[in-house]
């Protein structure tokens, strides 16, 4: 009997993936995924509809909380009675999604300004890594409904599992619109 498991269907998808996987490694996401589609994703039009692509984003989200944040995290969210919220979700879509096709799919923490928490996530075609759509959602904390800060922690543990600074804004400048550069 050999010691080494059977590989999973998500990590035979991941394997095909490599291209698109690359390319988000590259752009210098740590947290990248394969993405489960259903055939109700894909509209009458015959492409991936909007709203398939924000419930991948969200997916992404909570994906990237589990599996760099958890436990320390959603711990802290229960045991201090805090809601994540998203105070703004912008959705850039770049090219068609088309049935038939694979994606993958990435996110992270990039940015912080004042009480706001910014994540960046992605979505490419699998194999070629062509773009698909983007994402930038603005979170906040908050607790009994009133907005509190971020634990410090909170951003160390960011940029240990990302590997990567959080870029800091200044909490007076207005947020830039559009996608993280």
């Amino acid at each position: 009997m050999s010691s080494e498991a059977a590989p999973s269907e998500k990590d035979a998808r991941d394997e095909h993936a490599g291209d698109g996987m690359a390319v988000l490694r590259d752009d210098g996401y740590s947290f990248v995924t394969a993405i489960d589609t259903l055939e109700d994703d894909f509209d009458a039009q015959g492409h991936l509809n909007n709203v398939a692509a924000v419930r991948y984003f969200q997916d992404l989200r909570i994906g990237y909380v589990m599996a760099r944040l958890a436990p320390r995290w959603t711990d802290h969210l229960r045991d201090e009675r805090l809601v994540l919220v998203a105070r703004e979700l912008h959705v850039l879509y770049e090219t068609e999604g088309m049935p038939g096709e694979s994606f993958v799919g990435a996110a992270r923490v990039r940015t912080r300004q004042g009480r706001d928490g910014i994540m960046d996530d992605r979505i490419v075609e699998a194999t070629a890594g062509r773009p698909v759509a983007r994402a930038w959602v603005v979170q906040l904390l908050v607790r009994d409904g009133r907005v509190v800060d971020y634990p410090d922690w909170y951003w160390d543990l960011v940029e240990h599992s990302d590997g990567a600074p959080v870029h800091v804004l200044d909490k007076r400048a207005r947020a830039p619109w559009g996608p993280p550069s």
